[in-house]
């Protein structure tokens, strides 16, 4: 933890939207935030934009051994699942949980098609054009403007203080692409609803080493949020209890199909008895 790094604690009156790029990543990054928060009787909303389901070696190791779109169809399943139970065992509902779809390694696609036009994505894993496999979400055609009418309704509907999302310079594309998404829906929803900007943490996940097959990384960084926010360092620091660590540690194991494909980070998140944050500071 980073000596000038604050502490966050939580209150009661706060309302926390954790957004992630796949299942497993809103319990890495802020399982404590979730254990905390539903302690605290704070609401919470958890949105999981892919199903991570463009995983080869989730495929191989918890699939048909196959490479096939039936297999990465049923990978989607599987992790969906992951996550609820996981969460559930956090305290949270599976109302409480949108997972939106989208294209897993096609986030940034969708990004960067937005800048010139593009009308659609067809993802190469799963064969799907549009978020068929969502659960508590609306089924739409993989574009740029319906993931950007997904966040618009989400902001809306659940009027959020606090948002937990990617750090944009992560290294994996999904994570940074959604980041981009994440600062842009935020720009247009205070400006749409003259409401208070909602504070901003952003979380590392991919950040000493890439992940394999990311994909295309997404233009325009820049114009979203101050470039000193780029900073890798954390400036936002939750602790955690012994036994909310504890309780984090048990979450992490139901995600059983990622001990192979992110075995290194799981081990990593499950020693580190902090969450930390990078306060992004975004521009309107």
């Amino acid at each position: 933890m980073p000596a000038d790094s604050r502490t966050w604690e939580i209150e009661t009156h706060e309302r926390i939207m954790i957004i992630a790029p796949h299942p497993d990543d809103e319990v890495l990054a802020a399982g404590g935030v979730i254990t905390n928060a539903v302690k605290m009787g704070s609401p919470i909303r958890v949105i999981v934009a892919t199903n991570g389901d463009a995983s080869y070696a989730t495929a191989i190791t918890h699939g048909s051994h196959v490479i096939s779109r039936k297999n990465f169809q049923r990978q989607a399943v599987m992790r969906q699942q992951e996550s609820l139970n996981a969460l559930a065992s956090l305290g949270v509902s599976k109302t409480q949980v949108h997972f939106w779809g989208f294209p897993d390694r096609g986030l940034a696609a969708l990004w960067n098609g937005l800048q010139n036009n593009r009308p659609f994505y067809c993802s190469p894993t799963t064969g799907f054009q549009s978020s068929i496999q969502a659960l508590n979400s609306m089924v739409l055609p993989y574009t740029a403007e319906n993931l950007n009418e997904l966040f618009k309704i989400e902001l809306s509907e659940f009027f959020p203080t606090r948002i937990i999302m990617p750090h944009p310079h992560d290294n994996h594309s999904d994570h940074s692409a959604l980041a981009c998404f994440t600062l842009r829906a935020v720009k247009n929803y205070t400006e749409q609803t003259h409401l208070p900007i909602p504070l901003l943490l952003a979380y590392w996940m991919w950040r000493k080493h890439k992940p394999w097959r990311t994909g295309a990384h997404p233009s325009d960084l820049a114009s979203f949020y101050l470039q000193s926010d780029s900073d890798p360092t954390p400036n936002l620091h939750l602790a955690l209890s012994p036994a909310i660590q504890e309780q984090k540690m048990r979450a992490l194991h139901c995600y059983p199909s990622q001990k192979i494909p992110a075995g290194k980070i799981f081990r990593s998140v499950s020693k580190n008895p902090y969450e930390n944050f990078t306060i992004l500071h975004a521009i309107l």
